[in-house]
C-alpha cells in the first residue's frame, strides 16, 4: 500500500530496524553508589550523586585526587547518560568510622568505633529527589538504612606486657542492622536529573573523620552491546 506521488507507508517496526542506536536493551542488577566525608566537626547536611568519576574529591583510604570508581559508578552529574536508565527498589548506607575495631582499652578514645557508629545512626533524614523537586524519599533516621552486608566479628582480648606496663587491646565493632529498606519501585529516566542528600537539625560530632557510601539498589537498564 503506498501514497500519493509513490511513497510508502512506513511502520514503527520498518524505522526501528535503521535506528543507528542500538533498539535491544538488557537489565543487570546494578546498585548506583556514591560516597562523602563526614568530618569530625559533623555537619548539616551531606549531598550524594553531584560528582561523577573524574570530579570531586576522593574519599578512598590513601587516595588523593578526584573521584574514581572507588568512590562513585557515576558517570555524569546528577543523571545518567543517554542509554541508560535505573529501576530502583531500595536503598542502603554503608558508615565506615575512622577509629579502628581493634583498640588498645587504656587510650584515649577507646570504642570511638562504637560510638562513632551509634552516633551516626541516631540522627539526620535522608531525602531522594527525582525530576522536578519530588521526594521519592523523605525518612530517618539513618538507622532505618542499614547495609546488606557488614563485616563479620569475632572478637578477642589479649594482653601484652612491655617495660612492665599492661596493655590490653580489643575488638570493638558495631554497624547498623535490621530489615533492608525497600520503596515502591522508582524508575529513573536518562538524563533525568536526581540528587540524593542528607541533613541533621544540628551537626553530629564524630571521635574521627568517617566515611559514608549511599547506595540505591536496584536495576541498570541498559542499550544491549
Amino acid at each position: 500500500m503506498s501514497m500519493g506521488l509513490g511513497r510508502p507507508i512506513l511502520t514503527l517496526d520498518e524505522l526501528n530496524a535503521h535506528v543507528t542506536q542500538l533498539a535491544t536493551q538488557d537489565v543487570i542488577y546494578a546498585p548506583l553508589y556514591d560516597s562523602n566525608s563526614w568530618g569530625t566537626a559533623g555537619q548539616t547536611q551531606l549531598t550524594f550523586f553531584t560528582a561523577p568519576v573524574g570530579q570531586g574529591t576522593t574519599t578512598a583510604p590513601g587516595a588523593t585526587g578526584t573521584k574514581s570508581l572507588a568512590d562513585t559508578n557515576l558517570t555524569s552529574a546528577g543523571q545518567l547518560t543517554k542509554g541508560n536508565e535505573f529501576y530502583m527498589t531500595g536503598q542502603e548506607f554503608m558508615f565506615f568510622p575512622g577509629s579502628l575495631p581493634e583498640q588498645d582499652i587504656t587510650a584515649a578514645g577507646v570504642n570511638g568505633f562504637l560510638n562513632d557508629t551509634y552516633n551516626a545512626s541516631k540522627s539526620g533524614f535522608v531525602t531522594l529527589q527525582v525530576g522536578s523537586n519530588r521526594n521519592y524519599i523523605q525518612d530517618g533516621p539513618l538507622g532505618i538504612f542499614p547495609p546488606n552486608a557488614r563485616l563479620y566479628v569475632a572478637s578477642a582480648i589479649g594482653g601484652t606486657d612491655t617495660a612492665g606496663t599492661q596493655s590490653v587491646l580489643t575488638a570493638i565493632y558495631a554497624a547498623w542492622s535490621g530489615e533492608s529498606y525497600e520503596i515502591t519501585p522508582v524508575y529513573i529516566e536518562a538524563t533525568l536529573g536526581f540528587q540524593e542528600y542528607i541533613q541533621w537539625p544540628a551537626a553530629v560530632t564524630l571521635a574521627t573523620t568517617a566515611r559514608i557510601f549511599s547506595r540505591m539498589r536496584g536495576y541498570l537498564v541498559r542499550n544491549a552491546q
